[in-house]
């Protein structure tokens, strides 16, 4: 479980202004609450962090952010692959996304990072249904490439998606932060050391009542236990990933990752040490963290 560390914890992180050295403990105030420029740009270690007034705001901003770096990417290679992710704190990165014209997908292939051991396709909690019906149909990329939930033997599909990561070398991460502080389905304690791409990983409870929170299932009973898995290390090999993290339920987690230690009972802790990465709040999901 991803715990947080009050002040005057050695533990605890400070954030550090955009414009000076790394080793400075402190944060500052940068744009307004106007159009979609984020209230305040920081920085926590190595990590980048944007806080949007407004979901919507952070959907806009991060998507600007995307087709800006698919942009640059395509500049030097004829086409590219992307990961992404699912769920309710990627709505409004994906209806802002879909809405550019500035993105080629012609040239661009998308893979997904998780998907429910024994789920098909067609089931509305299925993450391949939500690709296709909240991004795929709309933007008509070059490829996606489904985790499949329901391939025999499991270990078949491992070994399928794992290559095609390795194969199709991502070049943009879009993900986010889990309520337990997990990144995809690597729940804590996550591995932050090995070099495989997919694992078949079991969720904690805390992960699995998330699901149902979001509506995602009737029940804690009814959700599954086990899923197929991008690694931490896999999330992270691109040249850039973006960590979409809005709403109050993600404000603890969000907390802990940044001002505590990096640890893999917290998973997303390791955001600290990613200079690739960028982290993109809102005003609920930054609500306890502690800004001079």
């Amino acid at each position: 479980m991803c715990e947080s560390h009050p002040a005057g914890d050695p533990g605890r992180r400070t954030p550090r202004r955009v414009n000076r050295p790394l080793t400075t403990p402190d944060q500052t105030a940068i744009g307004t609450l106007k159009g979609n420029t984020p209230v305040k740009n920081l920085k926590y270690n190595k990590l980048d962090v944007s806080i949007a007034a407004s979901n919507e705001e952070l959907g806009a901003t991060a998507a600007a952010a995307f087709a800006a770096a698919a942009r640059s990417a395509l500049e030097t290679k004829d086409e590219i692959a992307v990961i992404l992710a699912t769920g309710n704190s990627q709505l409004s990165f994906a209806r802002a996304v879909r809405e550019r014209d500035d993105i080629d997908w012609s040239r661009i292939s998308i893979l997904h990072m998780d998907e429910y051991l024994g789920m098909s396709e067609d089931h509305p909690a299925s993450f391949r249904l939500w690709m296709q019906e909240n991004l795929v149909q709309h933007v008509h990329p070059k490829a996606f490439y489904g985790v499949n939930g329901d391939h025999v033997p499991v270990e078949e599909e491992i070994e399928r998606y794992s290559a095609l990561v390795r194969d199709l070398d991502p070049a943009i991460c879009v993900m986010g932060i889990g309520e337990n502080g997990h990144l995809a389905f690597n729940d804590p304690p996550a591995d932050f050391d090995t070099h495989e791409m997919m694992r078949l990983l079991d969720l904690d409870d805390a992960c699995r009542n998330q699901q149902v929170g979001e509506g995602h299932f009737a029940s804690l009973a009814e959700t599954p236990k086990q899923a197929f898995s991008l690694t931490v290390h896999a999330l992270l090999r691109p040249q850039v990933v973006f960590v979409l993290t809005p709403e109050t339920r993600k404000a603890a987690a969000v907390k802990a990752a940044l001002e505590g230690p990096v640890t893999s009972m917290c998973p997303g802790s390791i955001l600290q040490t990613q200079p690739q990465a960028h982290l993109y709040l809102d005003q609920d999901s930054a609500s306890l963290l502690e800004l001079a």
